[in-house]
């Protein structure tokens, strides 16, 4: 991989898919996902956040005691669930770093997105402050290259397809990885020079999504270890579809730009993200158990899908609920599936490895 040009921008820590990233890059930050590493920090955190709640947010904390992240300015951190709001008091207490909470409503009507709105204000507000102001022209600039980087994802995503490849070794999971991770614009380069290959396809490339001999593999449920999708990536003639807020549900965030004008105030830019990120594909902690049925029957006629890995991740309710009502549509729909529990660890892998082999041996 080329060496990236170090950016003066400085990074700041996000969470959930919620989370607006233009806003962030407006106030001239670099937005960083912070997810599970397969390297932990030393010691346990259990001082601060007791072993019985998500190991998602624990992670994180170990994380960044290690200075496994580098360095960072601050961390947005959505209440998305009581263990992001434990996380939240653990780094209000300990971090030098400055934390900001933002409120996400589960729901999706216009009432949600009026209160989205105030509450993207009030961290636009508090990002100015801390870097360089939000205004309209910054904040257009972010929207236009976060349209663009989504347009990339799904030009390129669509030539690739779920196949692990040269590109990303585990497929889209590893390009939604690298799309969080990354400096934008850095990224769209990266996305474009991947872009302009497409004309002259490598016949030793991953095989496409045109390739209607390949098993789709639905990987559903919570966030999953690393471990786990390299497991998977490494199954010959299997494309994995990761429907989860690290895969899918991240890579599919398309802005759509509703100005009523040419010239739209700063408000008028705030309420229209607030609505696209409302009305992205939803997850669990939405308050429409319809709406997240209805997308899991979508997903299961478009994909034709050939069976389900469902990682229930542990103490997490929303995964608990959530897979009671994908378990009753994979028995309607007569789709075999496997449910799997971690902590995010790759501690369990071996025995993970044994029931997952054994469980794809059924599908031959």
């Amino acid at each position: 991989m080329a060496e990236q040009k170090k950016s003066p921008r400085k990074k700041v820590g996000w969470f959930c898919t919620y989370t607006p990233e233009e806003l962030i890059y407006a106030a001239g930050f670099i937005p960083y996902r912070l997810l599970p590493e397969q390297k932990v920090g030393e010691g346990s955190v259990e001082d601060a956040l007791p072993g019985n709640i998500c190991p998602y947010p624990r992670k994180i904390l170990s994380n960044l005691r290690g200075g496994i992240y580098g360095d960072m300015e601050g961390i947005v951190v959505a209440n998305s669930c009581n263990a992001m709001i434990h996380l939240y008091n653990a780094l209000k207490e300990e971090s030098d770093l400055f934390i900001y909470l933002l409120d996400i409503p589960r729901r999706q009507d216009e009432k949600a997105i009026n209160y989205f709105t105030r509450e993207l204000e009030l961290l636009a507000g508090y990002l100015g402050e801390k870097g360089q102001p939000v205004s309209k022209e910054s904040l257009r600039h972010a929207v236009e290259i976060y349209r663009q980087k989504s347009k990339l994802i799904e030009l390129c995503s669509r030539h690739i397809g779920l196949a692990a490849n040269g590109h990303f070794p585990a497929g889209v999971y590893g390009l939604a990885l690298e799309a969080a991770g990354t400096e934008p614009e850095t990224f769209i380069h990266k996305m474009e020079t991947i872009a302009g290959q497409m004309e002259k396809p490598d016949p030793e490339a991953g095989t496409g999504p045109q390739d209607g001999n390949q098993t789709v593999l639905l990987l559903a449920g919570g966030l999953p270890p690393q471990g786990l999708v390299e497991m998977l990536s490494e199954q010959p003639g299997l494309q994995i579809y990761p429907e989860n807020c690290a895969g899918i549900r991240y890579l599919h965030k398309f802005f759509q730009v509703h100005y009523s004008s040419e010239n739209p105030s700063l408000e008028t830019i705030l309420k229209t993200i607030a609505r696209n990120y409302l009305e992205k594909p939803p997850c669990p902690r939405v308050f429409n158990s319809q709406a997240r049925e209805d997308y899991y029957r979508q997903l299961l006629d478009d994909l034709q899908v050939r069976a389900v890995i469902y990682h229930d991740l542990m103490f997490c309710d929303m995964c608990h609920y959530d897979y009671l009502m994908l378990k009753e549509l994979l028995k309607e729909k007569d789709i075999p599936h496997l449910k799997v529990k971690t902590e995010l660890g790759d501690e369990d892998l071996g025995q993970l490895k044994t029931r997952v082999e054994a469980f794809l041996e059924i599908l031959d």
